[in-house]
């Protein structure tokens, strides 16, 4: 199901190219080759390139999200970075 699901979501381009992961063809060597693509192409067009990496393992478990919300929009992160984040530690406690 999950198969043909995702097939007519990127044919419908209801995906986001950058949800990688538990759907069909799309893995951690995707995501990595997209991300090099993405930073090759924003460099040759004169721009500078951030990246952030998070480990998620288990120091969000001690992490105010509010606080780290904060902190992302305030250093200009990607707003759907923010939200996934929120997203993420929603729920979670100590």
């Amino acid at each position: 199901m999950n198969s043909r699901l995702s097939c007519v979501a990127r044919l419908a381009g209801l995906l986001n190219p950058h949800q990688c992961r538990l759907l069909a063809g799309l893995a951690a060597l995707d995501a990595t080759a997209t991300l090099a693509h993405e930073v090759r192409t924003l460099q040759m067009a004169g721009r500078k390139v951030t990246m952030l990496f998070v480990n998620i393992k288990g120091g969000f478990d001690n992490v105010n999200p509010s606080t780290l919300c904060g902190m992302l929009k305030a250093k200009g992160v990607n707003p759907d970075l923010v939200s996934w984040t929120r997203s993420f530690l929603s729920g979670r406690i100590c």
